[in-house]
């Protein structure tokens, strides 16, 4: 992330060309995280998990390779392969290696979603600490990452190859009754998500900032992430609610930082944004669905995603356009109008709803 924007700009692209070459992670992820749910259970965890980790081992080899806005698209492609083949089977796998402890299921869901926060918060500020030591393309922390990640595909030959339960290749999302509320809740809070990598690096780079893009993304990420544990017994409504409240409050502190560029401004920001995205509104929006779901959580859970990634690369590429005929400032004011209405009207429905009898609808 710290050098999406400088890529991007030496090859003369404007904010919504960028805005699509992020956009890459979406085709490459949602195929797979829709179409291709049940292929762990056809052919087992370990080898899907190990396909994961090669595509992700494959986007880090082709940047490393030629650092170019260019190759970031194939880049971010298998990014997206990766974590839409990985992110499910992985968690089922941990979960079958867990038994038979009877919170198996709990303990692999709590491992996963704290791993993946530390991952993508991770990467992005051992590149940006090694950016601001000196600027380069191609920062040591690709190199390092081949090496961890191969390290990583050697030692899954280790792990037991279990057998596979069988089912169905193709599960589509399944969108319960009731559901539409929570699933467009986190849609507006992993968009702001994908504003910050997205466009908000360009504002930085105005303030000669760029190497900060990636500590932006390891609050958002770390800061939802680790308040996890601290919130998990919190009512569920509350918590949707609560994200609702945060989401635009964060945002419109990263804005300010942006306008003013005021790196603790905007960092306090994207710091709030993650407590919404990844901590109140996911948490709480994943239990309801979950309850929603009945016999077909899993499928439930598939579109609660489906709406958050959508979120996640659609309006950065929308307001990408936008900012490129109207500026950045008027791009980020729009979109912040625009989840402050949202935020309260799903707030407001929310609240004349009674959870109990799982009237979201």
């Amino acid at each position: 992330m710290p050098l999406f924007r400088v890529y991007a700009e030496a090859a003369g692209f404007n904010n919504g060309q960028t805005s699509l070459v992020f956009a890459a992670y979406i085709v490459g992820m949602l195929p797979c995280y829709i179409f291709l749910g049940g292929l762990s259970d056809r052919v087992g965890r370990r080898p899907v998990v190990m396909v994961s980790v090669c595509s992700s081992f494959l986007a880090t080899a082709i940047i490393t390779w030629k650092p170019d806005v260019y190759a970031l698209i194939f880049a971010r492609f298998f990014q997206g392969v990766g974590v839409g083949l990985g992110m499910g089977a992985a968690t089922a796998y941990i979960s079958e290696l867990l038994k038979p402890d009877p919170q198996a299921a709990s303990k692999a869901a709590a491992l996963a979603t704290l791993f993946t926060a530390i991952g993508f918060g991770g990467g992005a500020l051992a590149t940006s600490i090694d950016l601001l030591s000196g600027f380069t393309n191609t920062p040591v922390t690709y190199t390092g990452l081949l090496i961890v990640t191969g390290i990583g595909i050697l030692l899954l030959f280790y792990l037991p190859k279990l057998i596979p339960q069988g089912g169905q290749l193709i599960r589509l999302p399944y969108f319960p009754p009731g559901s539409l509320p929570i699933n467009t809740a986190i849609g507006i809070c992993w968009a702001a998500t994908g504003i910050v990598v997205a466009i908000i690096p360009t504002q930085l780079s105005k303030f000669s900032l760029t190497a900060y893009a990636g500590i932006c993304l390891t609050l958002v990420n770390w800061s939802g992430g680790f308040i996890q544990p601290f919130i998990r017994k919190y009512d569920s409504l509350k918590s949707v609610k609560m994200g609702l409240f945060l989401i635009p409050l964060g945002f419109m502190l990263v804005i300010a930082g942006c306008i003013k560029g005021w790196l603790f401004l905007i960092l306090l920001g994207t710091s709030i944004v993650g407590l919404a995205a990844y901590g109140f509104s996911y948490l709480g929006g994943l239990d309801i669905i979950n309850r929603l779901g009945g016999a077909h959580k899993a499928r439930a859970v598939s579109g609660f995603m489906f709406f958050g990634y959508i979120g996640f690369g659609i309006p950065s590429v929308c307001l990408g356009y936008f900012a490129d005929h109207f500026g950045i400032t008027n791009a980020l004011w729009l979109f912040e109008i625009s989840i402050v209405v949202l935020s309260v009207w799903l707030y407001v429905r929310l609240s004349g709803k009674n959870r109990n009898n799982d009237a979201l609808n």
